[in-house]
């Protein structure tokens, strides 16, 4: 099986490797899994070509999930619901697009015990967001607060989705789950926004969606108050494993994969601190 990630300047992904390993864990040693790093006048051309060399499918990143919608026939309800997708499948009948950032965020949400705080505050307006919004709101949570940068992106996004902004003079005494879906303390990225205020209390918890360094610089301003905080490896294997199960037409894998037998192996392969 051929598949692959397509997006740009993403030398950095470790996508490669976390698929291969899962294929290896799953009973398909023989899958091939490659990096396309194109430039943006080129995304069609290579959308078509993979589909002639018999690839089945492969992943979106950045800059081009919502770009890609154009070039699908049909859309699962979860790339509707984003407005974006992460996973294209080559259908003989066309392009078939899903949002499994969406979809396994659901499941981070549950299985990591997210969804009791009374206030939920998301940094950032772009890339992962709206699959974060939307896997809150599948948990049927709604005290959602946006911040970012820009007042007028962040006045946007809440009207889309109907989400209120955040204010870091707001004096709050109920605990709050913290995500950054953001770049900001990456590895490309590893400062925070100047000015960045946000003094958590205790019970708060705090998510970060990049997974480089480990931990994140974002987690560590959080651990220094003593949150709990959690990075987004966990999410970049619940999507791959939806997007698997979506190529090999096998829901099954989901749950054949240990996910920390998983984690600790691709930290090892990829050289992660921790």
């Amino acid at each position: 099986m051929k598949l692959g990630l397509i997006g740009h300047h993403i030398a950095y992904s470790i996508s490669p490797k976390l698929h291969t390993l899962i294929g290896r864990e799953t009973g398909l040693p023989s899958l091939r899994y490659e990096r396309f790093d194109i430039p943006p006048s080129d995304l069609k051309k290579n959308l078509t070509r993979l589909q002639k060399e018999g690839y089945t499918g492969v992943n979106i990143t950045i800059p081009y999930k919502k770009e890609v919608l154009a070039y699908t026939r049909q859309q699962d309800i979860s790339a509707k619901e984003c407005g974006a997708a992460n996973t294209l499948y080559f259908s003989p009948l066309g392009i078939q697009a899903w949002n499994t950032d969406m979809t396994g965020m659901v499941r981070i949400l549950k299985n990591g015990g997210y969804t009791t705080f009374n206030r939920y505050v998301l940094f950032g307006y772009g890339g992962v967001a709206p699959a974060v919004v939307n896997a809150l709101k599948a948990h049927k949570i709604h005290a959602i607060y946006i911040a970012g940068r820009s007042p007028e992106a962040i006045r946007t996004f809440c009207a889309r989705f109907n989400l209120l902004p955040y204010s870091e003079k707001e004096i709050y005494s109920v605990s709050t789950l913290w995500i950054n879906a953001t770049p900001a303390g990456s590895v490309n990225h590893p400062d925070i926004p100047a000015g960045f205020q946000v003094i958590p209390k205790t019970g708060d918890r705090f998510l970060d969606l990049n997974y480089a360094p480990l931990p994140t610089h974002f987690q560590r301003y959080f651990l220094k108050y003593g949150i709990e905080t959690e990075d987004g490896l966990g999410l970049l294997i619940e999507q791959a494993l939806d997007s698997q199960a979506i190529w090999r037409n096998d829901p099954g894998i989901i749950k054949k994969i240990n996910r920390e037998s998983l984690r600790r192996e691709i930290i090892k392969q990829a050289g992660m601190s921790t």
